[in-house]
C-alpha cells in the first residue's frame, strides 16, 4: 500500500556550496566513450565478465570522511533558488492553490514527495511510460529530506557508493586503462553538484521542482605526486586527507580495486577503496575500447542522466 501524509513542509535549508576547478593538464573529455554519451551499458559478455568474479570485493572501505564547509558563491548553484520554491506534485506539477483540496499531501514513508491529488500519488508510485515509480526512489528522497542535506554517515556513505554504482561502466575502466600507463594512483572524482543532488536518481529536488544544471562528474587519475603539486596546491584543505589517500594508493589491490576520493559542490570528501565492477579483464577491455589511441589523454566527463 502507498502511505499517505498531511505532514506540514519543513524549511528548506540552502546547502553551503563552491564551484570546483582543476585545470587538466590535457584536453578534457566530455564523451564517455567513441560511440558517444548516449550509448547504452556495454553488453558483457558472461565468459567474461564471469572471471574473478569470486575474488571481487563486494563492499565499498571509506577511509576517511572531510566536510570542508564550502561557503556559496554568488553565481550559486542552481539547487540554491529552486531549493526555496514553494513545492508542487510530484507527478503533475501543480502547486498547493491548485490542488484539489488546496494543499497538497506527502508520501508517509519519505515525508518528501508532495502530492495534489490520490490519483496523482497512485499514478507516481507505479511508474511507467519511462518515468521511474516512487516506490523505487522513495529512499533517495528520505535520505535527503526537505532541505537536501544529507545528515546521517551511513546516509552519505550509500549516496556516495550509489553514485560510483551508477558510472562504474565507464570510469572503473577509465581508471584501470589509465593505471597501465601512468601508474599506481587513484580516480578523483568531483562534481559541480553537492552530494544529495547527484545522489537522487532524478534531477528532480525534493519540492519536486526540476534541477536545471547539469549532473554531471569530472574524472581524473592522478598519482600521489600530481596529488602533491596540482590538487592540493588548488585547495590546501584537501592535505588533510594526503595520509589516507597514500595508504589506500600503496595498498589496494590493482585486479580488485581501484582506490577513489570524490569532492562535491558542499565541501563534503571521502577517500576509500571501491571494488572492482566490472572486473579487472572486462575493465581492460573495455578501457581499451573507450579510452585507447589517446582517447583518455584528459579527464573524462560523465553526465550522471545519460548513465
Amino acid at each position: 500500500t502507498m502511505p499517505t501524509s498531511n505532514q506540514p513542509e519543513a524549511n528548506a535549508h540552502t546547502t553551503r556550496q563552491l564551484a570546483i576547478s582543476i585545470e587538466a593538464s590535457t584536453p578534457t573529455m566530455t564523451t564517455p566513450s567513441p560511440k558517444g554519451p548516449d550509448q547504452p551499458m556495454p553488453n558483457v559478455p558472461p565468459s567474461v565478465s564471469d572471471v574473478n568474479a569470486a575474488q571481487t570485493p563486494t563492499t565499498f572501505r571509506w577511509n576517511q570522511v572531510i566536510e570542508l564547509g564550502y561557503v556559496e558563491s554568488d553565481g550559486g548553484d542552481a539547487t540554491k533558488n529552486v531549493e526555496n520554491e514553494e513545492p508542487v506534485c510530484f507527478h503533475c506539477g501543480k502547486v498547493a492553490n491548485e490542488a484539489e483540496s488546496a494543499k497538497l499531501s506527502k508520501c508517509a514513508r519519505c515525508e518528501v514527495a508532495s502530492y495534489c491529488s490520490r490519483e496523482c500519488q497512485v499514478t507516481n508510485w507505479k511508474g511507467g511510460d519511462g518515468i521511474v515509480g516512487h516506490k523505487f526512489t522513495c529512499g533517495a528522497y528520505k535520505r535527503v529530506g526537505d532541505d537536501m542535506m544529507i545528515i546521517f554517515g551511513d546516509d552519505k556513505d550509500t549516496a556516495r557508493q550509489d553514485i560510483l554504482s551508477r558510472i562504474r561502466f565507464y570510469a572503473y575502466p577509465y581508471a584501470v586503462y589509465k593505471a597501465q600507463s601512468t601508474g599506481r594512483g587513484f580516480l578523483f572524482v568531483q562534481s559541480d553538484s553537492s552530494l544529495a543532488v547527484l545522489s537522487l536518481p532524478a534531477p528532480m529536488l525534493s519540492n519536486g521542482r526540476s534541477y536545471s544544471n547539469l549532473r554531471s562528474v569530472l574524472l581524473h587519475w592522478l598519482t600521489m605526486k600530481e596529488y602533491d603539486s596540482e590538487v592540493c596546491m588548488d585547495d590546501f584543505e584537501l592535505a588533510g586527507a594526503r595520509k589516507e589517500l597514500k595508504k589506500a594508493v600503496e595498498t589496494y589491490d590493482e585486479k580488485v580495486e581501484v582506490p577513489v576520493m570524490m569532492r562535491f559542490r558542499c565541501g563534503h570528501v571521502a577517500v576509500g577503496i571501491a571494488p572492482l565492477v566490472p572486473d579487472y579483464k572486462l575493465c581492460m577491455m573495455l578501457g581499451k575500447e573507450y579510452y585507447g589511441e589517446g582517447q583518455g589523454d584528459g579527464a573524462l566527463q560523465l553526465n550522471i542522466d545519460d548513465m
